[in-house]
Parts: structure tokens; sequence; C-alpha cells
């Protein structure tokens, strides 16, 4: 609830925003999340560990960035879902309940708003709420005992796959009933009126108070956590570049990720071409949500019945390969990746596009490398950082690839959970910090790749 309506205030506040305020507004709402769990719960498990004997205030300590977090969500959904009543109907609805009276007229007018105005509010909720109640990283490091760190603990101390599937019967059904909610919501017919669209603006006060929010997610989401890691890594770095030993697990972080990544990257970017060019928009994405339905049950459960699947049949026998891993992980991606690739269909300019394109034909070799350069500013740049993203939140995960992974490849994050547990050190933020800097060193990578084909001669 506190995600939903701190969301709606902040989509509010963007959308009666433009220009560079509009920009900054969407990269502080957007940066809290973006933050890797592993910073965050690493950075905090100091205080969690002096707030032991206080079990409220370190539920609270939890909560905050939990909150901070998916308040980013919940905001995103509000400001793309569609709803199929325009502003000016619902004022046409309000006046025409000041005419009405009666039981039966507040029952009319709250059907209107459940069918209406509320159902992106409705979407939110599910959809944040699956997210917080699926949490283990951050709780794991926190030291909440919320369930998921409970069955995971059960499960990792020798608890048989058909007993572990009994205790998360109960959340799971949870769970499935939300999904159910959401598809539902989506089958209903309504029009593509924007939530976005609608630029009514609050007083400067209130406008003030969620800049205010925005800055102090941002503070207490990432830079200080940021700052805590880089203070630690300062003072360990010798150690670790002495005796670097996490080369072989971010190889492994890396390779998952990678497949994982190009998989979902590959399958939402057809799915959504297709749905857009069809003219079936609605129907392929309500069919498409069914798959990607398991991804939103969250990695702990996912991962437990990709290992109930493979253990009791014929497919036990690449059970102790990356397959499972990088199926949980393409599951986990497959929502996000449809999501972006929706995203990407909407906004994407297609006649500067096409006429972009259009310059292939020309005689001019200055002209065709213009045409590479105008492609990749207008398309293929939006398309490299979805798969960037897609990468870094494969690489990042650490339930999946804690009980998936195979035994002679952990991936990086597995490790420094596992080292994590036993609190703060120089050398453990310095190893938290050079892992989560790989996707950095390949983001230099990459571009300095591009810059040099660019720099080739275009062909015809």
């Amino acid at each position: 609830m506190v995600c939903v309506l701190a969301g709606a205030c902040v989509r509010k506040q963007i959308a009666s925003a433009s220009g560079r305020l509009r920009y900054l507004a969407w990269v502080a709402l957007l940066v809290p999340y973006l933050t890797p769990a592993l910073i965050v719960g690493y950075a905090y498990s100091n205080f969690s560990l002096s707030l032991v004997r206080y079990p409220f205030w370190n539920e609270l300590l939890y909560d905050c960035p939990v909150w901070m977090k998916l308040a980013s969500v919940a905001a995103l959904l509000l400001y793309l879902a569609p709803t199929p009543y325009s502003a000016e109907a619902v004022h046409c609805r309000r006046l025409l309940r000041a005419r009405e009276a009666g039981v039966r007229s507040l029952s009319s007018y709250f059907l209107f708003l459940v069918q209406g105005p509320l159902r992106p509010a409705g979407v939110a909720f599910a959809v944040v709420f699956l997210l917080a109640f699926g949490e283990f990283e951050m709780a794991s490091l926190f030291g909440v005992r919320t369930w998921t760190v409970s069955l995971f603990d059960a499960h990792a101390g020798g608890l048989a796959i058909a007993e572990s599937l009994a205790l998360m019967a109960l959340p799971m059904s949870a769970e499935i009933a939300l999904l159910l909610f959401v598809w539902l919501i989506l089958l209903q017919r309504g029009g593509a009126t924007t939530a976005g669209q609608h630029r009514t603006a609050f007083s400067r006060a209130t406008q003030v108070l969620i800049w205010a929010y925005l800055l102090a997610a941002g503070l207490a989401v990432t830079a200080v956590p940021a700052v805590i890691v880089l203070r630690g890594t300062v003072q360990g770095i010798r150690a670790l570049v002495e005796n670097f030993v996490l080369w072989r697990d971010i190889g492994a972080s890396v390779l998952f990720a990678a497949a994982a990544a190009t998989c979902a990257y590959v399958f939402a970017a057809t799915v959504a071409k297709y749905a857009f060019s069809t003219g079936h928009t609605r129907r392929w994405l309500v069919r498409t949500f069914m798959l990607a339905m398991p991804g939103l049950l969250g990695p702990l459960v996912l991962s437990l019945l990709i290992v109930f699947v493979f253990q009791s049949t014929g497919l036990r026998a690449v059970y102790d390969t990356p397959i499972p891993l990088v199926l949980a992980l393409w599951l986990l991606l497959l929502p996000l990746a449809l999501l972006l690739q929706v995203l990407l269909q909407v906004f994407e300019p297609g006649q500067p596009v096409h006429a972009a394109v259009l310059l292939a034909s020309s005689a001019s070799q200055r002209v065709r490398k213009w045409r590479r350069k105008l492609i990749w500013e207008l398309s293929t740049k939006r398309q490299f950082w979805v798969l960037f993203l897609l990468f870094c939140w494969g690489y990042f995960d650490f339930t999946a690839s804690s009980i998936l992974a195979p035994p002679a490849m952990t991936p990086v994050t597995v490790r420094l959970y596992n080292l994590a547990h036993y609190g703060q050190s120089a050398v453990l933020s310095a190893m938290v910090c050079a892992a989560s800097c790989v996707p950095l060193a390949l983001i230099l990578v990459a571009e300095g790749a591009r810059s040099f084909l660019s720099g080739l001669p275009a062909h015809e």
C-alpha cells in the first residue's frame, strides 16, 4: 500500500513535469531500484547486527529500502498502465453521482472505479506485493525471518524437495491467486488512455515533499551503501589485488547471465514486435503474460519447482549442468524483458528510423556511415541498454544461483552472500566492489568495440 501511494504521487509529478526536469525525475526514481540488493544488504548488515535484540527496528530498517525500491516499480506501472476511461469520463461520472443517492448509487460508483481508474492501481499493487512477498536477498542479509528465509534455510539444511514444496504450498497459492487476479484484469477490454498523459500538477509544497522523497530514496538505497562499500574497498584493495580469487566465480556469473539475458531478450523482442506489427497487441500481450507468470512467483519458489521437475522426471541426467540455472534465470528475466520491449515498441520513433534506413541506398560512403550512427542513436542503443539491464539482473541473482548452479560453476554472488553473513571487512568490501564493477567494465569494452566498428568504412 505504501509503495502504491508513493508511486502514484511520483507518477503524477513526472507526468506534470517536462524537459530535463522529467528526465531527472525518471533517473531519481529508477536508480534505487537498479541498485543491486547485494550492495544494499551488505552495506546495512552491520546496522542490522546491532539491532538483533530489537526485532521491530530491524524489521523497519529492512522495510525502508524495500519500500523505496519497489515504489519505483509502482510508479512505472501506474505511469504506463492504460485505463479505459479518460479524465473527462471520470469527471462526468462524478457529476452523475452527485445527482444519485442510496446504496445502489454507491455500489455502482465503486464498480465504475474498479473497472476504470483503480485498475492500474490494482495491477501495481499485485505486482509490488509479489516482489515484496518473495524478496529474499536483502531479508537474508538483514537477518529478518521472512518465510523465504525460513524456507531457504530449511532447504539448504538438507530438507527433501517434497517437504520443501509442502512448506511453500500456502505462499505459492497466494502468489498464484494474485497472478490470476492480474490476468483477469488484463483480459478486460478497455481503451488506450495512458495514465501518464494527465498533466495535473500538485501544489508547490507537495512537489517539494515528492522531490525530498526521491532524494532520500537515492541517498538511503544507493549513495550511502555505495559510500560504505567504497570506504572498505580503499582499505582492502591491496590485499585483494595480491590474492584475487574471484575470477572463476565472476566468469561463471557472466556466462549464466549472458545466456539467460540473450534468451529472454530475443524471445521478448520477437513477441513484442510481432504483437505490434499484427495489430492484435492486447491479445498477444495477455497470452505472453501467461508465459511470464512463472517468473513473477519469485526466484525461490521458481527454483524449487525447477529442482522438483528435474529430479523427478527424465531430466535428472542434466540436473548438474548449467541448463536448470539458465532456465530459471530466463523465466525470472522474462517479465522484465517483456515490459522493456513493450516500452520500446510504444516509444520507438518509427518514421525517423525508417528515414535513416533509407540512407543505405545513398551513393555517398559518408552518408551511409551517418546512417549507422543514426540507427544506433534512434534504435540500437535502446535495445543495447535493454540487453544490458537484463544481463545485470541475471548477474546479481543469488537465490536461483545458490540452488541451481552446478557444483563446478559457483556464481560470484553465492560466494559473496555467504561471506557477508560473517559481517563486513575491508577485503570483503573490495570483493563486493570488484564484482559489482564487472558490468561497468563490460560496458566500457562494448563501447570501445562499437567505436572501433563505427570507424570502419560503410558498405552497401
